[in-house]
């Protein structure tokens, strides 16, 4: 009698054509299956395990199929395991089976996958209308099969987010830390943004005109973030990546911030003293501030994946903010969208939300005002209409704080700037706040 390899070998002989997934596709949508059953559920229903080429794919994928059709369920792991290990003979490939269902999903592949099998398997339902009982169904007038056909395609969707249960849950919210507070780095902002400053899983974009400070705010925020607030507030690991300023230039200007009142140009007279106060921070904060330096209109979302996945397995370490200077300098991941400043923008705004989200941060970054905002006279503030290239690139942002300055403003001693609240998720908009910002020493000051 065959054993249960040989059973699958026969049917992958009898393929005539190779599998719609590529090799390691193959076994990266059973982790998923296991991982994330809740996606799962809206595509396993168009599976077969013939489509699998590989042979162990195909027989643990077989157990899970079987188990949803009888149970309507995704089998967990430890159920898949002890069933196989029954069926299993000494002549089947067993380490090779074991492994992949231990094998647990990357991070990094889950978008890649879902956005696989959701255009899979959306190509499948709606090919439906084609197939011979749609045409049938329209030639006898069987409009009702047509609808159930699109209405089953229409509810293919990734609906992975667990959700919140508000009656068992509710309680929670009572909780003073609930909210997971982090700081811009300026007291007067922080009450005015989320009622305590941004938290993980946000955007706050810098929206100014070229030559105000949109770099230096972001050193600003990097060195505030590490030391976190007097109101609370703990200190954050920082990852600075940096599309128009060398590496070596931004930490000088990082370097200026935290020795706050010692001009750059004379920071080589005040070597000890300044050395003091960084070996001080570091030992009080135990935090870690990394400026990474990228070309820019090159990079995407997807670089900063593959490096934040370098660094945690080379390292053992994760920011908990991170600053791109600045987004308008990126691409979007997905080239097609980079055809049109306009449409690029706004995919880079939507990938970077979805950045902040999925490695749960904060995140810092600037962008460019309209030449209509950076008329120098201009005593008003420059708006969500001012941004320049894609008005649509800013719906994406939790908090959107513009820049101003005058002529005069710049010329006062020390200069001046006004930060205007433009968006405002969580709290009052429309909110101006004066501050001072000293180009010689990089230190911006609410006043």
């Amino acid at each position: 009698m065959p054993n249960t390899i040989d059973k699958l070998r026969q049917l992958e002989e009898s393929q005539t054509s190779k599998g719609p997934f590529g090799n390691y596709q193959e076994e990266a949508i059973v982790s998923l299956a296991f991982d994330l059953p809740e996606f799962f559920t809206s595509v396993g229903r168009f599976m077969k395990p013939n489509m699998f080429v590989r042979l162990e794919c195909q027989l643990v994928i077989a157990e899970i199929l079987n188990a949803f059709e009888e149970y309507d369920v995704v089998p967990t792991r430890n159920i898949i395991r002890d069933k196989i290990i029954n069926t299993l003979t000494e002549d089947d490939p067993y380490e090779e089976v074991l492994e992949l269902i231990n094998r647990k999903s990357d991070y990094r592949e889950v978008p890649m996958i879902k956005d696989t099998l959701l255009k899979w398997a959306q190509d499948k339902a709606f090919g439906q209308i084609y197939s011979q009982e749609a045409q049938d169904a329209y030639a006898r007038g069987d409009y009702g099969y047509l609808e159930q056909v699109l209405n089953e395609a229409n509810r293919i969707a990734d609906i992975t987010s667990e959700g919140f249960w508000f009656f068992e849950n509710y309680k929670i919210l009572f909780e003073e830390d609930v909210i997971d507070h982090r700081t811009t780095g300026f007291a007067k902002l922080d009450q005015m943004l989320n009622n305590g400053g941004p938290s993980t899983k946000e955007v706050v974009c810098w929206l100014a005109p070229t030559n105000v400070g949109k770099s230096i705010l972001m050193c600003n925020n990097a060195i505030s973030s590490v030391k976190g607030s007097k109101q609370g507030t703990p200190g954050q690991d920082v990852l600075l990546i940096t599309f128009e300023l060398d590496s070596i230039k931004t930490a000088m200007r990082c370097l200026g911030v935290a020795a706050r009142d010692i001009p750059m140009d004379d920071i080589p007279n005040h070597k000890d003293y300044v050395t003091r106060v960084v070996e001080k921070m570091k030992t009080t904060y135990n935090k870690q501030l990394l400026i990474v330096e990228w070309p820019p209109d090159e990079c995407s979302v997807s670089h900063i994946y593959a490096l934040l996945d370098n660094l945690k397995r080379t390292k053992g370490w994760h920011p908990d903010v991170i600053i791109l200077d600045y987004m308008d300098l990126m691409v979007s991941r997905n080239n097609s969208y980079n055809t049109d400043d306009y449409t690029r923008q706004k995919h880079v705004a939507n990938e970077i939300r979805g950045l902040a989200r999925n490695e749960d941060v904060l995140v810092f970054t600037a962008t460019q005002t309209n030449r209509s905002a950076a008329d120098g006279g201009n005593e008003n503030v420059a708006d969500l209409s001012q941004a320049a290239e894609s008005f649509a690139k800013q719906f994406a942002l939790d908090y959107v704080v513009s820049l101003n300055q005058t002529v005069s403003e710049r010329q006062a001693l020390p200069p001046r700037l006004r930060m205007f609240i433009a968006k405002n998720r969580n709290g009052p908009k429309g909110e101006t706040i004066d501050c001072t910002i000293t180009y010689e020493t990089m230190v911006v000051k609410e006043i």
